[in-house]
């Protein structure tokens, strides 16, 4: 058994191996799952950017255009003087109408000095910029874009208070030639960009959601493979070990077979003796001593049928199978037997559902030992019946691609007792006080050697079934 324990295990190995295997590559797929998404978001997010960047641009240089258009060529071309509010409204008018339907959030103008001289936002006007970097190179003449707050490497899903800002020179325009001029302001334009990052926000989802189910398809396989190898090692296990237990079995039986043949052969020479020198007594005796001299005969004779059991068991005789009628057998046998069933009152019933004169493969001499065993079997248990009926079945049956042949013996007595299937093919087990528990183990042995199999149950009235199949010729 040890030896057994230590093969399970090192058939487990891998298996182990395997189950390590699965839990460690659900955490590393889980956390290249985070990590691809991560970037794959950043990089989706750089393009939304990198887009959201030229149209800003396009929007910035098209503003430009109708502040000089709309707002600083009329109030230099009119010759009289305009309020600031009527500036102011009129600024508000262009760049409302410029930035109508663009998703901007916000737009600051701040003069070169950092103040802010426009915004949509009244709030915003009059405030400082600070010298930030991003200030400084627009007012330098070159466009600067940023997100404000920046993103992090883990950010998931959309943020309401990340917006894009962009910032880039106001310019003079000249109509003759459509060229730009000097930086004279800096433009400040503020961006949503929720609904651009709610749309990179589902991209992602929806990449982890497919990992994710990859992996657990993957897992789902590793692990039913795993569990199918469990289920198959568990069940080479156990066949090994029933294995071992026949072997360990047939290994005693062998020893006590030697030994029970040599005890037999030892007892049947005295043992005849015995017998010869009770029937000469009995001969020369007289009539009171004869009957003493007969139970000497008899039960000789008794204990030359055990000793008989027990040389058969020990060495059993190899099946001399040649073809046959399949009811040559049982014809025989009940031939014998009819004396015996007419005085014991038991109705032997036949049906053959398979002609008997079907040639099969057999030793009639061992299928007849077979045959008269279990009716004898049937009729010590019919003992205390008041009608004693043996039914005989002969039908034919395909199993496992094969044709066989059944033989099928019930009988109306009380049945087995219970837990007698699992033991009654045991050497030496018996319920009968006089019994030797050798008859079914020979019968079992006779069939197996035909290729056949026995088999014990419960007849359909209640009392016992002994089923018998063998090969049937093709």
């Amino acid at each position: 058994m040890p030896q057994t324990m230590t093969l399970d295990s090192q058939a487990r190995r891998p298996f182990e191996l395997v189950r390590y295997f699965t839990v460690t590559s659900l955490v590393i797929i889980l956390l290249f799952t985070l990590v691809i998404s991560s970037l794959v978001g950043m990089r989706t997010s750089d393009l939304v950017l990198q887009k959201k960047e030229q149209y800003a641009q396009l929007l910035l240089e098209h503003l430009n255009h109708q502040i000089m258009l709309r707002y600083v060529r009329p109030l230099i071309d009119t010759y009289r003087i305009v309020s600031a509010d009527e500036r102011r409204q009129l600024l508000q008018s262009v760049v409302e109408n410029s930035i109508h339907s663009f998703q901007v959030k916000r737009v600051n103008i701040i003069d070169l000095q950092g103040n802010i001289i426009y915004s949509t936002s009244p709030e915003y006007i009059g405030r400082v910029v600070k010298e930030s970097e991003a200030f400084l190179k627009a007012a330098s003449g070159h466009s600067v874009s940023y997100l404000d707050p920046p993103r992090g490497f883990y950010d998931f899903g959309p943020d309401e208070k990340r917006v894009f800002k962009i910032l880039s020179p106001m310019r003079d325009e000249r109509l003759a030639t459509s060229e730009l001029g000097e930086p004279r302001a800096v433009f400040e334009i503020t961006l949503d960009i929720n609904e651009d990052f709610k749309d990179v926000w589902v991209s992602q989802l929806l990449l982890v959601a497919a990992l994710l189910l990859l992996m657990a398809f993957l897992f789902f396989i590793l692990r039913s493979i795993v569990n199918r190898g469990y289920r198959i090692m568990d069940k080479r296990a156990m066949e090994l070990r029933l294995l071992e237990g026949q072997l360990n079995q047939n290994e005693r039986l062998a020893a006590l077979g030697r030994m029970v043949a040599g005890v037999a052969h030892e007892i049947r020479n005295p043992l005849g003796i015995v017998r010869s020198t009770a029937e000469l007594l009995g001969s020369r005796a007289e009539a009171g001593q004869k009957k003493l001299a007969q139970v000497i005969v008899e039960e000789s004779s008794r204990l030359n049928q055990v000793v008989s059991e027990f040389l058969d068991f020990a060495r059993p005789q190899k099946a001399n199978l040649r073809s046959a009628p399949l009811g040559q057998s049982l014809r025989r046998l009940l031939e014998f037997m009819q004396s015996q069933l007419d005085e014991e009152r038991v109705m032997v019933r036949l049906h053959e559902q398979t002609p008997l004169n079907s040639p099969m493969m057999q030793d009639p001499e061992q299928l007849y030992r077979v045959f008269m065993n279990i009716m004898a079997n049937a009729m010590q248990a019919m003992s205390g019946q008041e009608e004693r009926v043996v039914d005989i079945t002969v039908q034919k049956t395909s199993l496992g691609g094969r044709a066989w042949i059944d033989l099928i013996f019930d009988d109306n007595g009380p049945g087995f007792p219970p837990g007698y299937n699992a033991r009654s093919f045991e050497p030496f087990y018996t319920t009968k006080e006089n019994g030797t528990g050798l008859g079914l183990a020979i019968v079992k042995a006779i069939v197996e050697s035909h290729g056949g199999r026995i088999q014990l149950s419960a007849s359909p009235d209640g009392g016992g079934r002994v089923s018998i199949s063998l090969p049937a010729m093709k």
